[in-house]
């Protein structure tokens, strides 16, 4: 009878304790205090996030002009360059400093124990670390891709003897190129392992001419010199230096193939070899001197051959 007693008594309890625990949170929530205060950190927040907004608005403008300032009185373009990356990286780090400060005001605005929470980043980083390796060693690689000045925005560069284009940016851990067809690739700092940057120094264009062996060499060697003279006089502005024969590079099946080479300004030798190559076979045509090319011969098997075993007269 005590047993049977008591647990109804219990099952009473249990009602109580939760229904006291409902009216405690509808009681919270009907709080108007609690609101209030809580509106409060809201409009905080907000004014947080603007003031940071307005701040990193204004401070990057600053930034760009002073850049746009420096760039107006140098008239190197490789400054210029060097310039537009500085200016990038610069905008960056301005964003990640006052984000990071944004994060931390906010959830100091909750209540969050901001001083704890930069206490524990050194313990909780050395452990990130050893996962994030590959992170780490994309900004140390990034860092110094930008203070050795290796590359900067708008060289022409191939990283890793596989991927070519014009750089649009540079950051702190990723560079992005564009290629001839307008695709942009990224790619991550700590991946770049060689760097052939072609507009640090002035290019160099290489173009190889073949011609038939039935010419005459020396008439040949005139005839490019010839045309190269011309072509030096109609784009006097794209060659440095005059376009030089290096002479035979090598006899192929069927034609001789001469070398001519000329320096132009960096970047250029793709513009100068179309040119070339254009110029040299009008010139060539003109001087009636053959560049070989494969012909194919069609032959009917019904056609007999004149003189052929069996062939009566």
């Amino acid at each position: 009878m005590a047993s049977q007693n008591t647990e109804p008594t219990d099952l009473t309890t249990v009602a109580d304790q939760t229904i006291e625990n409902v009216n405690r949170f509808v009681a919270y929530f009907q709080n108007t205090e609690m609101w209030i205060g809580f509106g409060f950190k809201l409009a905080g927040v907000a004014l947080i996030i603007l003031a940071l907004y307005v701040a990193s608005r204004i401070l990057t403008s600053m930034v760009q002009r002073v850049f746009t300032l420096r760039k107006i009185h140098e008239d190197n373009i490789v400054a210029q360059r060097q310039n537009e990356t500085l200016l990038k990286l610069a905008q960056n780090t301005i964003r990640y400093v006052l984000g990071l400060v944004m994060i931390l005001t906010v959830l100091g605005q909750f209540g969050v124990n901001i001083a704890g929470l930069i206490a524990s980043a050194g313990v909780a980083g050395l452990a990130i670390s050893f996962g994030a390796q590959n992170l780490v060693k994309d900004v140390i690689t990034g860092a110094f891709i930008i203070f050795e000045n290796q590359y900067k925005n708008g060289d022409y560069v191939k990283l890793n003897q596989q991927v070519d284009g014009t750089v649009i940016e540079v950051g702190i851990r990723t560079t992005k190129l564009k290629g001839l067809n307008g695709q942009v690739t990224i790619i991550p700092n700590g991946q770049i392992m060689q760097v052939t940057n072609y507009s640090l120094e002035n290019s160099v264009a290489v173009v190889d001419i073949g011609v038939a062996y039935e010419e005459d060499m020396v008439n040949v060697e005139k005839a490019l010199k010839e045309i190269a003279k011309a072509v030096e006089e109609k784009y006097h502005d794209l060659f440095i230096e005059p376009i030089t024969l290096a002479g035979v590079q090598s006899l192929g099946p069927s034609e001789v193939v001469y070398r001519l080479m000329a320096e132009v300004p960096p970047t250029q030798h793709f513009a100068a070899g179309r040119i070339l190559h254009k110029e040299l076979k009008a010139g060539l045509d003109e001087r009636g001197i053959e560049i070989p090319y494969p012909r194919t011969v069609m032959m009917s098997p019904n056609t007999s051959t004149k003189g052929a075993p069996g062939d009566a007269s």
